[in-house]
């Protein structure tokens, strides 16, 4: 559904009038694309934002980025130069002497957007934490989440008081909060509840929440609030609206 919006969003603005796209707007097409490791077509419009605006930094340092992505450092070493050239950045510069001395790293992209280093965006930990969460259904219990890329997540949690298990699909968008450190994802998904405690009882849910990343290499974990409006199959249909916290550890 996304990349529905995303494609209609680009198509309205390449065609509107006789209005030419502007190189922020050619810079935005090529993050996004980027962002789902399309590395051919981000490296495009970042070459078209460059060439509307020489003067736009931030292009040419992701321009770098998808060169250095599709394997050719060269191009990346270019790119990334001129970007310093026009806006100096420590971070970025050691990346570009460290790059010139053949030593493999993940680039640097300008994006408050996941982290592309990894399939899953926690710096400092692994794909799967594990953790504490509290709240109903079920009361208080365990929790695990695992991340398949950089938005998509499995999570699960085990109530002890209701006897309560818990399975969701997440996808998150990084876009919507942008805090000045770490990463403050917001999801949505959809899951399922099943009580056997006092009787067997199955559910529905749709968990909404937002989660904190620390991004800290000492610091891999993860604090989340989450809403879940759940429809439970039990004598009929019921509907309820519940509520959670937590906080996991990645390894």
């Amino acid at each position: 559904m996304k990349k529905i919006i995303f494609f209609l969003w680009l198509i309205s603005f390449l065609s509107a009038g006789a209005l030419a796209a502007t190189s922020q707007q050619y810079y935005a097409a090529g993050l996004h694309l980027y962002q789902q490791r399309q590395y051919g077509q981000a490296v495009l419009y970042f070459n078209a934002a460059v060439q509307v605006d020489p003067n736009n930094w931030q292009a040419y340092q992701a321009l770098g980025s998808g060169y250095y992505a599709e394997g050719d450092s060269a191009r990346a070493l270019n790119a990334y130069e001129k970007s310093l050239s026009l806006h100096p950045n420590p971070q970025l510069q050691a990346f570009d002497d460290q790059l010139r001395q053949k030593n493999s790293q993940a680039p640097v992209l300008p994006s408050r957007s996941a982290p592309s280093g990894s399939s899953g965006p926690v710096v400092g930990g692994g794909n799967f934490g594990i953790g504490l969460v509290g709240g109903e259904p079920g009361g208080f219990g365990a929790t695990g989440k695992y991340w398949l890329d950089s938005q998509s997540a499995f999570e699960g949690a085990l109530k002890i008081n209701g006897t309560l298990f818990q399975f969701s699909y997440l996808w998150h968008d990084f876009d919507v909060i942008h805090p000045k450190r770490g990463a403050f994802p917001f999801y949505i998904g959809i899951g399922g509840d099943l009580a056997v405690g006092g009787g067997v009882g199955a559910g529905v849910y749709a968990p909404v929440g937002i989660t904190y990343l620390f991004q800290k290499e000492d610091v891999p974990i993860d604090l989340f609030v989450e809403a879940q409006p759940t429809l439970w199959f039990i004598n009929g249909l019921n509907f309820s609206i519940y509520g959670n916290l937590g906080a996991r550890y990645y390894f």
